[in-house]
């Protein structure tokens, strides 16, 4: 249950955006900017790579390490964003970033260099990933915090298309070791200005609470308590699972859609287009997501089932990729997109207004970290389904399943919700919460 009742913010959503837009402007080009984009690079290094070193297929694929240890990590990084503050937790591992991803460049590669570095590049990257760059927003945002985490997504969405090309060139003119060098180039010259000098801190002030919120407050002034205690309810991990669920099925998505297109008959150009339709979904269903939780807040449990029921329709029609229409295979890609890009909105929105800021940052990043091992296996799962099968059919029915279930846990979280005022963004906060020492404002 929520730690302690508060009475609702009533700062107009443009005084947040006044004081707080600067914020999520500069934290959507730094999250693109940086480790998420080792990431969404990590398809372009594959080819090179094996042709460099010999290696095979799998070999050479360390993305999924890296994004194993960009989540396992995250409540590392979450709580220390608690407690320092987030730039300087995204500084924390921004720098030793850069410097992992020279020595990628520099380095004789061996296999036990190359693993290794993966390996660094995830622990140092989940520090500069996405739950300090949200946690950064989630301190001005209350009315608008939908739009603003949406906005801060977008940046992972935009920033490829100027990155891939620019990886893409340096690799297949210098060296497949040189694109690591155009990644540090991004992280060191637009991610770190972006952190030191556009992120702006903002000290949480305790406010005017009835006696009662007082009262609980005071059991709550234990940071390390407060967050045990949440950790402790079913409905904090009933929540967490629908992450877990929804990430599970649009990783597997995102990963097998252009051969699920081509096993389905499709010709290459159509498969290729459909799946450049996936990252137009995700922008749309970041956007819309924060949009809709903010337009509709006393129904962001409604909005959140709805949009993933709709995503395993979505989903559904892939079933019949070659035997309906290609609009209708464009459509379902494009919904099941959406809800990747809306869940990103719907874990960070959920866990703010139903806790508050104070350990918004331990909190979202230990609901993500089981997500990661989700986001791991479910590809390689769906690949195995259709090599035991024959085809993809199964695996998408598995596919839609997850998004039900998501839609599930949302639901049951929402039905058992107790019969108390919900938590402000502000409740239950001391003056000092950054272990006793305010963070100053730049």
């Amino acid at each position: 249950m929520p730690l302690a009742n508060a009475h609702v913010d009533d700062t107009p959503e443009r005084e947040e955006w006044k004081k707080g837009g600067r914020t999520v402007f500069f934290s959507a080009i730094g999250y693109g900017s940086s480790a998420v984009l080792f990431i969404l690079t990590a398809s372009v290094f594959v080819k090179p790579t094996m042709q460099a070193t010999g290696w095979s297929t799998s070999e050479v694929l360390i993305s999924p390490i890296a994004t194993l240890l960009l989540t396992a990590c995250g409540p590392f990084a979450g709580r220390m964003a608690d407690r320092w503050g987030a730039r300087r937790t995204i500084l924390t591992g921004l720098i030793p970033y850069i410097a992992l991803l020279a020595l990628f460049a520099f380095l004789p590669i061996s296999k036990f260099t190359f693993y290794g570095l993966a390996v660094a590049i995830g622990i140092a990257g989940s520090f500069a990933y996405m739950v300090p760059f949200n946690r950064a927003v989630a301190a001005w945002f209350d009315k608008g915090a939908g739009k603003a985490f949406g906005l801060v997504g977008v940046g992972s969405a935009v920033t490829p298309l100027l990155a891939v090309p620019l990886v893409t060139l340096a690799i297949y003119n210098i060296g497949w070791q040189a694109g690591y060098l155009v990644l540090a180039g991004f992280a060191l010259v637009i991610a770190m200005p972006a952190v030191v000098y556009g992120i702006k801190e903002r000290p949480l002030q305790r406010e005017s609470v009835g006696p009662e919120s007082e009262t609980n407050s005071a059991t709550d002034t234990s940071e390390h308590h407060s967050v045990r205690a949440v950790l402790r309810t079913p409905r904090y991990w009933i929540f967490s699972f629908s992450i877990v669920a929804v990430t599970a099925a649009t990783t597997a998505f995102i990963a097998n859609l252009q051969p699920m297109m081509l096993d389905g008959g499709v010709s290459l150009a159509v498969a290729t287009t459909v799946t450049t339709l996936f990252s137009v979904g995700m922008v749309i269903g970041r956007l819309g997501g924060g949009a809709l939780l903010d337009i509709f807040p006393g129904h962001k449990v409604s909005v959140a089932v709805t949009v993933l029921l709709v995503a395993a329709l979505g989903a559904l029609s892939l079933t019949a990729v070659g035997s309906v229409p290609v609009v209708v295979t464009a459509i379902g890609v494009m919904l099941v997109a959406a809800s990747s890009g809306a869940e990103a909105d719907f874990g960070a929105y959920f866990l703010l207004k139903e806790y508050g800021r104070r350990n918004f940052g331990s909190l979202y990043a230990t609901a993500l970290a089981f997500s990661g091992v989700a986001g791991v296996s479910f590809p390689y799962l769906f690949s195995s389904i259709r090599d035991s099968t024959g085809s993809y059919f199964w695996a998408t029915i598995a596919g839609a399943a997850a998004l039900a279930v998501g839609a599930l846990s949302i639901l049951i979280f929402g039905l058992t919700s107790p019969s108390v005022t919900k938590t402000s963004p502000d409740s239950a906060e001391p003056s000092t919460p950054y272990d006793g020492a305010p963070v100053k404002s730049h």
